[in-house]
């Protein structure tokens, strides 16, 4: 790897607009060799970087509640509406669960309602749908 660069989390969104973002170019820190195109993140990729940062934590600690709330220092019930979140997030994404309907905007905004979701995951998910 490039010495200039670092590596980082994909982002889900553009840290300037909030649109989804697009990945054009793939480096292998082995040999150098690149492949250019444009590349969409999918699944558990177009979450939020802090959602993905979630779900490595949980993974690591094997869905251990206590050992999650003790790691990140956040709450039972603030664990288990991440995980509603995450979970309505990737019910969203065709390659997760293309069977799924997608959420109504009346799921939503019971799911805003419940504290289960953001407005600003709501927003996107509701720009998403257009």
């Amino acid at each position: 790897m490039n010495k200039k660069t670092k590596d980082i989390l994909l982002p889900s969104s553009c840290p300037f607009c909030g649109e989804n973002v697009v990945v054009t170019r793939f480096e292998c820190t082995g040999c150098g060799s690149e492949v250019q195109g444009s590349f969409r993140a999918e699944g558990v990729f177009s979450l939020p970087v802090e959602y993905q940062k979630f779900i490595v934590v949980f993974l690591a600690q094997r869905g251990n509640l206590k050992s999650i709330e003790k790691e990140l220092g956040i709450s039972y019930p603030t664990i288990n509406k991440m995980l509603d979140t995450i979970n309505l997030m990737l019910e969203q994404s065709e390659t997760i669960a293309p069977m799924h309907t997608k959420l109504s905007r009346k799921d939503i905004l019971e799911a805003i309602d419940k504290g289960q979701m953001s407005v600003k995951e709501a927003a996107s998910l509701l720009k998403n749908q257009q």
